[in-house]
């Protein structure tokens, strides 16, 4: 019941969240501000990645290590894949990024607080679900769409860095290969297909939140980055979508 409370909690925090960065997009990449609370305390944009996606490949690691003898199978894979997901983020994709900008300390600091809680929290609740009678159809289904979304998005973060290695100056270039075809954030939306997958896959309150919050927070931030294009690229395809294919959104 407490887990279950702060669940509740997360969405509340998650919808205002939400609501306030419509108006105010999150400040990293290209929607960094010059006049954040404190934007002229900046760091190098890899450390910064590394530091901030860290806790969520650590917290779950340290679980298994300590909890190994006592957790079921599905609890072992869950915790395992979210801190794939998170030494990929943590470890090689800050390492590939062109480090052309650096990260204002507030949206690193803030990453670094989330990452926490969310490893945390996906910790506690799998932990109190360690036996549930889980859908079993759910869990492949769920187990399928995660390495699907990893891909998706592993391989759009890829062509971003191919497109960032032959721009000159502030030009942008049209995002072409992949899923780009059909979407403009082509990476948010394979990890929002990737926590969806791991909710399926869990069947946790925590990793329905997470699910929830990724398709929020990256679909905002693909609609964001979609009106972006528009502005830049003259020729940007005025047809595609902004994260979810053949929606119009």
């Amino acid at each position: 019941m407490e887990t279950l409370a702060v669940v509740y909690g997360a969405v509340v925090i998650t919808l205002l969240t939400v609501f306030y960065l419509w108006f105010c997009p999150a400040p990293y990449g290209k929607f960094t501000r010059a006049n954040g609370v404190f934007s002229s305390c900046k760091i190098n944009s890899k450390l910064a990645w590394m530091l901030q996606e860290c806790p969520a490949f650590l917290i779950p690691l340290h679980v298994i290590a300590l909890r190994w003898s006592s957790l079921s199978p599905m609890s072992i894979l869950g915790l395992g894949l979210f801190s794939l997901h998170y030494f990929n983020r943590s470890f090689i994709f800050p390492f590939l990024i062109k480090s052309g900008r650096s990260t204002p300390i507030e949206t690193c600091v803030s990453a670094f607080g989330f990452c926490c809680f969310n490893g945390w929290l996906q910790c506690k609740s799998t932990i109190e679900s360690n036996f549930q009678v889980r859908d079993a159809h759910a869990s492949i289904v769920g187990l399928t769409l995660f390495f699907v979304g990893m891909y998706i998005n592993i391989s759009s973060d890829s062509h971003l860095r191919e497109l960032a290695a032959q721009r000159v100056g502030n030009v942008y270039l049209t995002p072409h290969k992949g899923m780009f075809q059909y979407v403009s954030a082509a990476n948010y939306f394979g990890e929002i297909v990737e926590w969806l997958g791991f909710a399926l896959l869990l069947q946790t309150p925590a990793a329905a939140w997470f699910s929830l919050f990724t398709t929020l927070f990256l679909g905002q931030r693909g609609y964001q980055t979609h009106q972006y294009y528009l502005s830049k690229i003259d020729d940007y395809p005025k047809s595609r979508s902004s994260v979810f294919p053949f929606s119009g959104f």
